[in-house]
Formats: structure tokens, C-alpha cells, sequence
């Protein structure tokens, strides 16, 4: 790179962007236009000859000699040359470089940028990138940046991202996207996966939410495939796909079940009778083990056809209400354990949480908070486990005791009616409940989940008179 010895004045007129400046926007220069009307540009642009955009460096023009009359474009003073044109200056003083690459123009570019503080996120990541794509390492960034190898870690990880979504995100007032936000994507490794969480997040409080779910997933199927890894050496077998309608009429009985709320066995044992076939299930909260009942043949009535049919019905959507309960309990942990963001108006909540206290009927049993810990009663519990939960509740604000105190009125609500019609104000209780942990970031995992709360789901029996 040769520089010219001295700092020169050029028309503003003769000097252009740089096409590749990774800034694409400058900001307002308003108030920098304003200080230029009233002090001039204080301190010189740095700009290239026009030929150094195409040109090798050994066949650029000499930076002494080129003409001052020639056009330039700036790599160092994008927002004085903005500033200075809004002004209505007409020159500017300028150091001219010559002899210099593409990959050196970038750098340069890249090194000025990186240091200003008012980068968006999304800016600073694709800095950080094209300086890796340049060649540069995490080391030499940290070196001529100042940032911290972690800062460049995590916004390398960022650059991975679908960067018109995340360029999307950062724009929606509504999201309120956060560094802290994105740092939560980075606990999952699959990049697509990621990039479709950040995709279907309807806030940045549901984007955590998907992440913590993702992960407790993960952690599930490893529970799952380490208890299927034993299940298969027992010569256990995975259940036909029709067992996931056939589970609820009377095809199948349950042999043994594995919650995944509890630790994986160190070993499995079975007592099954000789050439008994054996068959594991993931029905999401426990793997089971079945075994096919003993076919009765017995020709059914249309009436008793349609009865059972309604048995079946009522079947799954109890299962579904059971996972949503374990789910939902697992949510609310995530809230009072810190994994999910305050919400600042606690206020607002509490008047929310208030309301959906009273139409869940709730119990205020202060029982219930070491409960929810310990997941089965205190009496059950061995001296040290009471000790450990009663210290956890005893620490719950005012905020997270109303949290799961809805959250054990809403476990196990019933929303089926012996005649297999939706209990109405059942229903509308628990869609208050989920109201309420909606402003946290909860959603349902699909159509079917919701359906059978608000009582659109068609295996409900339509009301009499209806």
C-alpha cells in the first residue's frame, strides 16, 4: 500500500461510497452535518483511486501523482463524506492510498466499522465474517478490533444465521430482539434448526421458550434411546405405527411404563411369558411397554361401535391434556428457575395471574409450592429431599408462588363431560391460565393441542339441542 505524503482537499463531487463498505447505512449525519456547517470536517477521509476497485495493486495509479480532479471512493470517513455533502461543503481533506488490494480495502473498511458502538448486532456479524473470509482468525480479529474472542464467538455464531430473518427480527418493534436472545440460539448446534426457531418465534420471550423446549427434548431422547438401547437387548420391540390410534381402544395393555421425569434405570428387567412379544411406545411424558391382548371375537352393534369409538376419542385427548400438563409445569419452571426473562410489569401479570387463579378454582396450599419441586408428596419425600424442596418454595416471589399455584390449579382439569361434550367453563379457566403464560413466551406445539383446550377439537361430542 503506498501513501500520499500529504493530506489534500478533493470536490466532494469526485468522491463516491465504497461499494463494498460492509455499512450499508450510515445513520442519520444530521447533527454531524450541523458541527461541519459550523467547524469544517475536522479530521480527513481516507479514499482510493478509481482504478484501485479493479485494478491489481502493481498497476494502480501512483497516490503522489494521481490527480486531485480524478474520482476516488472512501474507505475511511463514509459518514463525514454524508455529513459534509448534507452540509453543502464542497471540498474535504483527504489522505489518498494507492497500491492497495481489494482484500486490504475491506480489511481496512471492516477494522473502522468494528470499532464504532453504534453497530446493530446484525451489522457486527457480518463484519466479523467477512474479515474471517478474508482471512483473518478469531486472534487477529481480537487484535485489531478490541473485541473479546468470546464477543467474536458469539457474533460469528450469529452471521451463521438466516440473515434475512434476523435482519426481519432486529426491524419488528414488537420482537425486541436481544444479544442475550441470540446467545440462547447458540445452545443448539444444528444451524437449520436455529434458523427455524428463529423463524417461528412470535417474540423474543417465545424464541427462548422454543430453545429451553428444544433442549429438554434432546435431553428426553436421550433418555429415550438409552431405555430402548436395554428394551432392544431384552428383545423388546418397537410398537407398529397402528398402535398410536389402536393405544386407546382395547387392542393393547400396558406391561410397564419409564417417565421421563425420573432417572434411567441401570437396568431393566422384565417379566414376560415365554414367547411373549413385547413392544416400546414413546408416548412423549414415559416410554411403554405393551403386549397385544387376546383377540375376542365378538361382532359389535352400530350402537356399540360408535360407543367405543367415543372411549378412543375420549382417551386421546386426556393423553394430550396430560402432556400439556407436563409440559406446562416444565415451562413454569423454566420461568421461576431464572431460564426465562422478568417480565418488567410485574403488576399487569399479577392482575393477569389474579384473574386466572379465580376461574381455576385454585387451592392456596402452601404444599403445593414443595410439590412442584418434588413432584410427588412430602410424605413420600425422604428428610433431605423435604429439606431441599421446602428451601426452593420458600424462595419463590410473591410473582412465581401465583405462577405455579396456577399451574397445579390447572393440572389435570378435566374437560370431558360423561357424555363426551366440552366442559365450557373448564376450558375457558385453563385458556385464561395459558393466557397468562403466553406473555412469557408459551405456545402450543400444534393445532391438536389447542383444539382440545378451547373445545374445537372434533372428537367432542356436539352439545344436545346443538
Amino acid at each position: 500500500m503506498q501513501n500520499r505524503k500529504e493530506i489534500v482537499m478533493i470536490n466532494v463531487a469526485n468522491i463516491y461510497p465504497h461499494p463494498d463498505n460492509p455499512r450499508k447505512d450510515v445513520g442519520d449525519v444530521t447533527e454531524l452535518a450541523e458541527s461541519i456547517k459550523k467547524q469544517g470536517v475536522m479530521q480527513n477521509l481516507t479514499v482510493i483511486p478509481l482504478p484501485a476497485l479493479t485494478e491489481e495493486p502493481e498497476e494502480q495509479p501512483d497516490a503522489d501523482t494521481e490527480s486531485l480532479s480524478s474520482d476516488f471512493h472512501v474507505i475511511i470517513g463514509h459518514r463525514r463524506l454524508a455529513a459534509a455533502k448534507l452540509a453543502g461543503i464542497e471540498k474535504v481533506p483527504c489522505k489518498i492510498v494507492s497500491k492497495i488490494s481489494k482484500k486490504e480495502q475491506v480489511s481496512i473498511m471492516l477494522e473502522e466499522n468494528m470499532q464504532r458502538e453504534d453497530l446493530t448486532v446484525w451489522e457486527q456479524a457480518q463484519g466479523f465474517q467477512m474479515m474471517i473470509d478474508l482471512g483473518e482468525t478469531e486472534d487477529t480479529i481480537a487484535d485489531k478490533t478490541g473485541f473479546s474472542k468470546t464477543t467474536i464467538k458469539h457474533r460469528l455464531n450469529i452471521a451463521k444465521l438466516d440473515q434475512d430473518e434476523l435482519k426481519n427480527k432486529e426491524q419488528d418493534k414488537n420482537f425486541q430482539l436481544s444479544l442475550k436472545d441470540l446467545y440462547e440460539l447458540e445452545r443448539i448446534k444444528d444451524v437449520e434448526e436455529r434458523n427455524k426457531i428463529l423463524r417461528e418465534a412470535t417474540d423474543n420471550r417465545n424464541l427462548v421458550a422454543k430453545v429451553q423446549s428444544y433442549i429438554r427434548e434432546k435431553e428426553r431422547q436421550k433418555k429415550i434411546d438409552a431405555i430402548v438401547k436395554m428394551l432392544k437387548e431384552l428383545g423388546v420391540v418397537e410398537a407398529p405405527k397402528q398402535y398410536a390410534r389402536e393405544q386407546y381402544g382395547n387392542k393393547w395393555e400396558k406391561v410397564k411404563s419409564f417417565r421421563m421425569n425420573d432417572e434411567v434405570p441401570e437396568s431393566i428387567r422384565l417379566k414376560n411369558k415365554k414367547d411373549e412379544k413385547l413392544y416400546y411406545y414413546d408416548v412423549g411424558y414415559e416410554v411403554r411397554i405393551v403386549r397385544k391382548k387376546k383377540a375376542v371375537k365378538k361382532k359389535l352393534t352400530p350402537a356399540e361401535q360408535k360407543e367405543k369409538e367415543k372411549k378412543e376419542n375420549r382417551k386421546y385427548m386426556k393423553d394430550v391434556l396430560k402432556k400439556l400438563d407436563e409440559r406446562r409445569r416444565l415451562f413454569v419452571m423454566d420461568i421461576v428457575e431464572g431460564r426465562i426473562a422478568p417480565i418488567k410489569d410485574e403488576e399487569k401479570v399479577k392482575d393477569a395471574l389474579w384473574s386466572a387463579l379465580v376461574l381455576n378454582q385454585s387451592c392456596l396450599y402452601p404444599s403445593r409450592l414443595s410439590y412442584f419441586f418434588a413432584r410427588k408428596p412430602l410424605y413420600e419425600c425422604t428428610e433431605e429431599e423435604r429439606k431441599k424442596v421446602s428451601e426452593k418454595a420458600a424462595k419463590l416471589s410473591i410473582l412465581h408462588q401465583m405462577l405455579v399455584l396456577l399451574n397445579a390449579a390447572m393440572d389435570g382439569t378435566e374437560l370431558i363431560k360423561y357424555d363426551g361434550t366440552y366442559k365450557k367453563e373448564n376450558g375457558q379457566a385453563l385458556m385464561d391460565g395459558y393466557k397468562v403464560l403466553r406473555l412469557y413466551g408459551w405456545s402450543f406445539e400444534d393445532e391438536e393441542e389447542e383444539k382440545v383446550v378451547d373445545g374445537s377439537h372434533e372428537f367432542y361430542e356436539e352439545e344436545s339441542g346443538t
